[in-house]
C-alpha cells in the first residue's frame, strides 16, 4: 500500500497551535473597540504594527489573531489591558500604578533602563540590609527543648534531648531566659497548661516558692520548690519528696506567649540575618 501523507490538524496555521474560534472572536472585538476609541482606522493601526490592513481586518472578524510576540506592542498602542485582550481573570491584572511604571520604563532608552535597574538593585540591597539589622535587634536565638520537662510524669531531660533553634522577640523575653522547655502534663495547671512552653534561666538557682526544672532519678519535672519537696499547682497531684539524686536545671521565668516566637517563614529571614553577621565577623 502506498504511504499516506500526514494530515495537518485542523485550525493550525503556520505551525501555530489552533485557537478556539470563540477566543479569536473575543480578541477581534476587543481590538476593534479600543481601535475605535483611539480614533484610529485599520490602515493606520496596520502601518504602526507592521501588518497589512487585511491582517487587522481578519483579527477583528475573528478569522485570525495577532502573533503573541506583537501582543504587548498592540496593547501599548491601543492602551488595551492585556487581561481583557486575552480574557484572563481580573485578579491577574497589574494595578494601575504598576502599569504606569512599566509603561514609563519601556519608554526609556537602553542606557536609562540599565541606570534604573542599577538604582533599584542598590535600593533593594539597602532595604534588605535595614530589614536584617531590624530583625537582629528585634529577635534573639534560643534553644527550645521539645520533650524536656514533664508536669506529672517524668521524662528524660537535657542530655541528648531533642531541641531546635527558635527566635524570640527580645521585648517579650523575661530577664535571664536562655532556653525554652515544653510542658508535658497537667500537674502544673492552671499556671502552666499542658502543651505550653516556658522560658527558663538555666543559670539561676530555684528558691523556695519558685518554679523550676528538676531532674529526679534521671527524669525531668517542672515543679514549685517548697521546704518539704517539689509541689504541683494542680491539687490532684501529690508532691515529690526527692532523695539525694536530684538536681536543678534552672528557674522558670515566664510562659511563652502565642506571638513571642517567629513563625517558620520569618525564622528563615532571621536566621539569614544572623548568618550574614557571622560572615562579616569571619571576614573582618
Amino acid at each position: 500500500m502506498g504511504r499516506q501523507s500526514a494530515k495537518k490538524p485542523s485550525g493550525a496555521s503556520g505551525g501555530r497551535p489552533a485557537i478556539d474560534p470563540a477566543r479569536r472572536s473575543h480578541v477581534g472585538q476587543v481590538i476593534r473597540k479600543y481601535r475605535l476609541a483611539a480614533g484610529m482606522d485599520q490602515p493606520t493601526l496596520a502601518r504602526q504594527l507592521g501588518y497589512t490592513k487585511t491582517a487587522v481586518g481578519n483579527w477583528e472578524l475573528g478569522l485570525s489573531r495577532p502573533d503573541l510576540d506583537n501582543v504587548p506592542r498592540l496593547c501599548r498602542l491601543l492602551k488595551i489591558p492585556v487581561t481583557e485582550l486575552l480574557d484572563l481573570p481580573q485578579e491577574a491584572a497589574l494595578p494601575a500604578r504598576d502599569r504606569d511604571l512599566l509603561s514609563a520604563f519601556h519608554q526609556l532608552d537602553s542606557f536609562n533602563q540599565t541606570t534604573v535597574r542599577q538604582m533599584m538593585e542598590r535600593l533593594l540591597f539597602q532595604q534588605d540590609s535595614r530589614e536584617k539589622t531590624r530583625l537582629r535587634h528585634a529577635y534573639t536565638a534560643l534553644t527550645r527543648y521539645e520533650d524536656a520537662a514533664a508536669a506529672g510524669i517524668g521524662s528524660p531531660m537535657l542530655d541528648g534531648a531533642e531541641n531546635e533553634t527558635v527566635y524570640a522577640l527580645r521585648a517579650r523575653l523575661p530577664h535571664g531566659a536562655n532556653c525554652i522547655i515544653h510542658v508535658n502534663g497537667r500537674s502544673m495547671e492552671p499556671t502552666y497548661p499542658d502543651g505550653s512552653f516556658v522560658y527558663v534561666d538555666t543559670s539561676a538557682d530555684v528558691q523556695v516558692g519558685q518554679v523550676g526544672i528538676f531532674i529526679v532519678n534521671g527524669e525531668a519535672f517542672i515543679k514549685e520548690r517548697r521546704p518539704d519537696g517539689l509541689h504541683s499547682h494542680n491539687p490532684r497531684y501529690a508532691p515529690i519528696h526527692p532523695d539525694a539524686d536530684m538536681r536543678c536545671c534552672g528557674r522558670v521565668v515566664g510562659i511563652v506567649g502565642d506571638t513571642d516566637l517567629a513563625g517558620a517563614a520569618l525564622s528563615e529571614k532571621i536566621e539569614a540575618a544572623f548568618a550574614e553577621t557571622d560572615e562579616w565577623e569571619v571576614l573582618s
